[in-house]
């Protein structure tokens, strides 16, 4: 197995904080899968980050707390809601290593 070396730089500094959100109540559920099982489900030039043999399907809930723009208060009525996302994952897209959320979902 070939493991790539993964540091915690990222990979672009922002100087300004142009959103603020606060993740709550989170659960991240992953269940492995062939590659080819969700192969086709990728972008056109993508494929399946693989972990011994398998990729992953990720369920992630989270409830966003505060979701605002800038340094500012958080959205009234909008900025807290549940959310649910469905992710592959695939290296190299969109950043190094990165999820690609198939869906998204969220519900006030």
């Amino acid at each position: 197995m070939d493991v790539e070396p993964v540091d915690a730089a990222p990979a672009q500094s922002f100087r300004r904080t142009v959103l603020r959100q606060r993740w709550e109540d989170l659960v991240f559920l992953h269940w492995p899968v062939e590659p080819a099982a969700v192969a086709r489900l990728l972008p056109a030039g993508t494929r399946p980050d693989t972990f011994d043999g398998l990729s992953y399907v990720g369920l992630i809930g989270f409830r966003m707390v505060g979701l605002g723009l800038g340094g500012g208060p958080g959205i009234p009525y909008l900025g807290s809601f549940w959310e649910t996302n469905v992710r592959l994952y695939s290296p190299g897209v969109p950043v190094r290593f990165g999820p690609l959320s198939r869906s998204g979902s969220a519900h006030p």
